[in-house]
């Protein structure tokens, strides 16, 4: 099944990719925008001198800057692997992906969407392994010395291995 949500956030990447940027420009603002003195307040006995939590204030702007960080390089990394996707499509096909989902003129392009869909698919499984550091779970083939091997236990783990790989 084509998810036509996941299709037009692909195409609207460049916007949250400046979207993400502004944001990290203004943190920064606030960040030093704000006062960093500090103050004195009383209650009815005694007067308190209240300081500026550095380690608290910088600590919590770092972590936000190397989430945003990431989170800008992500996106890049998508929109880079999806108009090379795009780029290598006909002309008439990404005029038709661009009409629906840029322009929202509703189009039959059943083939081109579920090709589109499935390359976004590939993407998204390319970031996850590049970003978030999980690894392919493969089978595991045990490796046989080809010179030692008969034509029976050749052919017996071959047929093995074509069928942990669904082949």
């Amino acid at each position: 099944m084509i998810d036509e949500d996941v299709i037009s956030y692909y195409f609207s990447l460049n916007k949250r990719i400046a979207k993400a940027k502004r944001r990290l420009k203004e943190m920064r603002i606030e960040f030093y925008q704000q006062t960093m003195s500090s103050y004195c307040t009383s209650d009815e006995d005694k007067i308190y001198s209240h300081g500026f939590p550095v380690e608290k204030k910088v600590i919590t702007l770092v972590d936000a800057q190397a989430m945003a960080a990431e989170h800008i390089e992500i996106l890049a990394f998508k929109q880079k692997h999806f108009l090379r996707y795009l780029n290598g499509l006909q002309k008439a096909e990404r005029v038709c992906l661009k009409e629906k989902y840029i322009w929202h003129r509703e189009r039959l392009i059943d083939h081109v969407e579920r090709e589109c869909f499935e390359e976004i698919q590939e993407i998204e499984e390319a970031a996850g392994y590049m970003f978030q550091g999980y690894e392919p779970e493969l089978p595991k083939i045990e490796i046989v010395d080809i010179t030692e091997a008969t034509e029976e236990t050749f052919e017996n783990d071959f047929m093995k291995i074509c069928g942990m790989l669904g082949v």
